[in-house]
């Protein structure tokens, strides 16, 4: 396997959070983890060098997640994103003003760490030493490695590096929910989102890819049926339960 940035991360050994519970340097994870590359070539992220105390919202985290940050820290937008994995309290503030999308931003300590994983837009060129004046702002294109894990059966639930520094429990795994792992921790990417902003590495990278890629047409289509009223919701639950549960199965069987 690549010796990839990601793989830096401290093992922590198995069941380090509990049994079932996926954390920052969970072996079970690493094990399985296979090699992407973070980066479309053309995906761009601003990035910007904040000059006063700001809080920037998690979309992905309950209350008490939000992003505290000061000055000389970065704030980092995305764009808009599908509510759908959002944590609950921006799902249903979404869905009150007739949103299915938000603003997804996230903060970040480790001005290093993102000038060493971030090109320029413009000229190609990593943003080393360029992220240190408060107020300066780059379009950049991320050009990184991560690790995807599959979880297992095993596998419940999971505590993202954000979670673990604030304190707050784990979410529970659910169908189309992978573990990834880079340089800047462990987290859960919504499946459209790793697929559209990442690409594999390896031949195991590709055959997870080509397999999740397939999964997710699955969930699409039995959505679309069960909001169209074509099925019961209770029906494309359980289909996507089951396309989920054949993932795992053949994810467990790997070898990486």
């Amino acid at each position: 396997m690549s010796q990839y940035l990601w793989q830096a991360i401290p093992n922590q050994g198995y069941n380090k959070y509990g049994n079932g519970v996926i954390g920052p340097g969970s072996k079970e994870a690493l094990d399985k983890a296979v090699n992407f590359h973070a980066g479309d070539g053309k995906t761009t992220t601003l990035i910007e060098v904040l000059d006063k105390p700001t809080t920037i919202p998690n979309r992905w985290g309950g209350a008490g997640t939000d992003y505290k940050m000061q000055p000389g820290e970065l704030r980092m937008t995305y764009g808009q994103q599908p509510i759908d994995y959002m944590d609950k309290r921006w799902q249903d503030a979404a869905k009150k003003m007739g949103r299915t999308t938000l603003l997804d931003q996230a903060g970040s300590v480790d001005v290093a760490l993102m000038e060493s994983t971030h090109r320029d837009a413009k000229t190609g060129e990593y943003l080393i030493g360029k992220l240190r004046k408060p107020g300066a702002k780059y379009t950049a294109i991320k050009d990184a490695n991560i690790g995807v894990t599959i979880p297992t059966k095993g596998m419940t639930h999971v505590l993202t590096s954000e979670a673990a520094k604030a304190g707050t429990a784990p979410i529970k795994l659910k169908p189309g929910m992978v573990i990834a792992q880079d340089a800047l921790g462990t987290y859960t990417p919504p499946l459209k989102t790793l697929l559209k902003k990442n690409k594999p590495v390896d031949a195991a990278g590709k055959a997870v890819f080509d397999k999740l890629s397939k999964f997710s047409k699955i969930q699409d289509l039995a959505t679309k049926y069960a909001k169209s009223g074509e099925i019961p919701l209770a029906t494309a639950e359980k289909n996507i339960q089951r396309a989920w549960n054949f993932v795992q199965k053949w994810a467990s069987k790997i070898r990486v």
